[in-house]
């Protein structure tokens, strides 16, 4: 018997209901040692988005969580795992049965489904994910993967375009319009080593 093919489900199916200036796909977990100085940058940073992701909290759980992380200046780790913990339960007694894995570039914890094609149904997974991410993942998961892979609230290119510079992907004239400009040309036709591995680690988490 053949392997059913693993689908990879993006988030993104969901970032529509977030109440949130952005919605990102990028994340890296936390370093467990950040020092009090960062914290309280990130605090500043993203107080505003926390108490807003607060008032649009569902469950006791969101809330609980939020509410710490107003305190503390970030979402834990433990926090977020938690989070997807629920929403994967919640998927599972849906008849979805999605997996997490780490990705080790990136540390986002990312969602995937061993699926068979013929018994595939694209809109009832979707469905199910905005439902299930409702009182879950859906306010969490979002702002703990920006606040991971972008603690000060920066101009996201201009990381993307030091990340690319750190690398030595670009030389160090390199500018935030060159980027926008390279990334609008058409496949092929850009300066911009777009396919290599350390290209996608900049786009993913342009912190590590």
């Amino acid at each position: 018997m053949s392997k059913s093919p693993r689908i990879i489900l993006a988030s993104a199916v969901i970032c529509f209901l977030l109440p949130l200036s952005a919605c990102s796909t990028n994340a890296a977990n936390h370093d467990a040692s950040s020092s009090s100085s960062e914290n309280s940058e990130t605090a500043t940073s993203y107080e505003s988005q926390l108490k807003q992701a607060l008032q649009s909290a569902t469950s006791d759980f969101e809330k609980q969580v939020l509410k710490k992380a107003i305190k503390t200046g970030k979402i834990s780790d433990s926090d977020y795992r938690e989070a997807n913990e629920k929403y994967q339960q919640c998927m599972i007694a849906k008849g979805d049965p999605i997996t997490f894995s780490t990705d080790q570039s990136t540390g986002l914890m990312q969602e995937s489904m061993n699926v068979d094609d013929q018994n595939y149904d694209s809109d009832k997974v979707n469905s199910d994910s905005i439902a299930c991410a409702e009182g879950t993942n859906l306010l969490i998961r979002d702002l703990y993967e920006r606040m991971a892979t972008n603690p000060s609230n920066s101009d996201e290119i201009e990381l993307i375009v030091s990340c690319l510079k750190r690398k030595k992907l670009v030389p160090e004239s390199f500018t935030k319009q060159d980027y926008l400009t390279e990334s609008a040309k058409p496949d092929g036709s850009s300066k911009l080593d777009t396919s290599s591995e350390l290209f996608s680690q900049c786009l993913a988490n342009p912190n590590k």
